[in-house]
């Protein structure tokens, strides 16, 4: 059977249209990703190893769209199928229709001699009805967000669980922060912790106490924290806030730049703000196990950078962090040194400089 190329397209988006309507949990569930609920219209989710899901995929304007905050990759449901499998498009589409039980309208005509290549007024509608509630779903749950952000040192819980992790200068970033997030059935429910804010008006916070299983919580999407100094011409990258509240114990900080991931996700997000600026020395606050080192490894390589510090630590410290070593006594100053790359060679650091 001969299609016109405005056939082939014709049929193409009427696949897509069904497919981009359509709740995308079973896809999620088929491919064994974590992911979960997010409001009433929104699925978070783990598409790599990383610590905590920065990836999400979202009703907007009716259709299911896909944005990965680590990557600032985006698209639709097939984009998570590629990018969780390796997959090409072609498979990626197909094994999302077969989850779903969609039919593949092009297939179908090429192989099966449909002639009609137009849906019935039922299938159009019902494709509508899917977008219409949609719509509805989306307008009916806002995202997390900040409610307000308080000094920490006239609440005396947070100055006291600030010191049972070794911070007691607490850095003027820290703050009580309150904030708002709905249950998956839609319920607004609020968190309060300590905390930094991030650049996309969003927070990033540590509770008191455990609250089951969690210890953290953002609000707002999961964005990185930058506190500039135009006038330095040096910076220091944090993956977490404990991390540069910790090394804020024994380096005064205050008059260089700094930057918190908040989330190894957001290495590439460093690495393209690290492009675009000329830092005469850059220091990394790295964490000691796998995505720590991937974080460092993937700034390094994406940014192009010839020469950085970073912490070294003991065989005996796998998994430990900023925080441990604070904790322990140990002498951040002593644990850096200078990586240089085109010459390959390691040299030992005593001493940095940040006025």
């Amino acid at each position: 059977m001969q299609l016109s190329y405005d056939q082939i397209k014709a049929l193409q988006k009427q696949t897509s249209d069904e497919l981009h309507v359509s709740d995308p949990a079973p896809i999620l569930q088929a491919l064994n990703i974590d992911f979960q609920p997010v409001g009433n219209d929104s699925y978070k989710l783990k598409v790599r190893p990383e610590n905590h899901a920065s990836a999400y995929i979202t009703i907007r304007q009716g259709v299911w769209k896909f944005k990965d905050f680590g990557t600032n990759k985006n698209g639709t449901i097939e984009n998570v199928v590629m990018e969780a499998t390796g997959r090409d498009y072609k498979s990626a589409l197909q094994f999302c229709l077969d989850t779903l039980h969609i039919s593949n309208r092009l297939d179908e005509a090429i192989h099966h001699n449909k002639m009609d290549h137009s849906l019935s007024q039922e299938e159009q509608e019902r494709i509508h009805a899917i977008k219409e509630q949609n719509s509805q779903r989306e307008k009916s749950v806002p995202v997390s967000r900040v409610l307000d952000a308080k000094e920490i040192s006239r609440y005396a819980p947070a100055v006291e669980y600030l010191a049972s992790r070794g911070i007691y200068k607490i850095p003027p970033q820290f703050k009580l922060i309150n904030g708002e997030y709905y249950t998956k059935e839609g319920i607004a429910k609020r968190a309060f912790g300590v905390g930094i804010l991030t650049e996309g008006n969003g927070a990033d916070i540590h509770f008191l106490r455990r609250v089951g299983d969690l210890k953290s919580m953002s609000f707002g999407n999961k964005d990185i924290s930058l506190f500039l100094n135009e006038n330095s011409k040096k910076v220091a990258v944090f993956e977490s806030k404990m991390d540069y509240a910790a090394a804020y114990q024994q380096i005064d900080l205050s008059q260089i730049n700094v930057i918190i991931a908040n989330t190894t996700s957001n290495a590439h997000k460093i690495a393209e703000f690290l492009k675009e600026k000329e830092y005469e020395q850059i220091t990394f606050f790295n964490q000691n196990d796998e995505a720590g080192i991937e974080f460092l490894n993937t700034i390094v390589q994406e940014a192009n950078i010839q020469q950085y510090s970073s912490l070294q630590y003991h065989e005996d410290e796998q998994g430990k962090d900023v925080n441990d070593l604070v904790i322990s006594n140990q002498k951040i100053i002593s644990r850096l040194t200078i990586n240089q790359l085109e010459a390959n060679q390691e040299q030992s650091l005593q001493q940095l400089e940040y006025d």
